[in-house]
């Protein structure tokens, strides 16, 4: 179930519980666990459930610009004020929720929704140039095991992919870390996936921890414990090649969304095959 921060935060240093509140008894009426999801400064990529003090002021929490000049439907990782506001507001929320919830109706935490950008590999605005142009950070050479360099030395073609997943990454494990801080529940970032065949970086959501991006995800944000895939491709050569590559030594498998059409039910059984320890289809009310 979504916690949505416009809602927790519709003023700044304001918070409302209400929501969580309401959640918890419904869950425990009904004798549930809950899995929360934290939609903050992206859900699918956007900031549409940011409070208006956010996405309403771009000039203080910048979008990312493509390298057209678009502004997109994304707000940039890179600038500390978005940081501190979602860092902020997520460790409120940590906050009521051990408080609220000392019996743990709810096991796990989802921190942002399908992070990353829709229809442009980066952020290029001239903050972004800068960092491109300089020395990718230390942490990330020596984790890879890269010699040092600028972004185009170490990675190459993939450069603009690379920087974009270092900065998504980077700034939802701050997040996780302030909420780890207070209470620590195991957290998960899930992925809208790249597409099987291996397709043109700005054609997917770039940013995410896509399959081709997890070891920087994982040097990025250690705290996070799960990379979680959201399949809806029902190819079987597609689903397992998911399955494949996001079941890892360091990384349990959970499958946070899949399709919950009658093709997508057998995968449940290549599913637990991998290990994995949830398998969630989407949207159940409405099959």
């Amino acid at each position: 179930m979504p916690i949505y921060w416009e809602q927790f935060e519709p003023a700044q240093g304001h918070f409302d519980d209400s929501i969580l509140l309401t959640l918890l008894a419904q869950a425990r009426q009904h004798n549930l666990h809950l899995v929360l999801l934290w939609f903050g400064t992206w859900k699918n990529g956007s900031p549409h459930y940011t409070p208006a003090w956010v996405k309403l002021n771009n000039l203080k929490y910048p979008r990312v610009i493509c390298s057209d000049g678009r502004v997109m439907d994304s707000l940039s990782p890179l600038f500390p004020a978005t940081l501190e506001a979602d860092r902020t507001a997520f460790a409120a929320f940590m906050r009521r929720l051990k408080v609220d919830d000392p019996q743990h109706t709810v096991l796990m935490v989802q921190v942002e929704n399908e992070t990353g950008t829709w229809g442009c590999v980066r952020d290029f605005s001239p903050a972004a140039q800068k960092l491109f142009a300089g020395p990718v950070p230390a942490e990330l050479v020596a984790g890879l095991h890269k010699q040092p360099g600028t972004w185009q030395e170490v990675f190459g073609d993939n450069a603009d992919e690379a920087f974009h997943a270092w900065y998504v990454a980077h700034f939802v494990g701050q997040v996780a870390a302030a909420g780890k801080a207070i209470d620590s529940l195991p957290m998960y970032a899930n992925a809208a996936l790249r597409p099987v065949g291996h397709p043109r970086p700005g054609t997917y959501e770039s940013g995410g921890p896509t399959d081709n991006v997890l070891d920087i995800w994982k040097i990025a944000a250690p705290d996070l414990d799960v990379l979680a895939p959201d399949i809806y491709d029902p190819a079987y050569s597609s689903y397992t090649y998911y399955l494949d590559h996001y079941s890892r030594p360091d990384n349990p498998l959970f499958i946070p969304e899949t399709g919950n059409e009658p093709p997508y039910a057998r995968y449940f059984f290549a599913v637990l095959g991998h290990g994995a320890f949830g398998f969630s289809p989407f949207g159940m009310d409405f099959t």
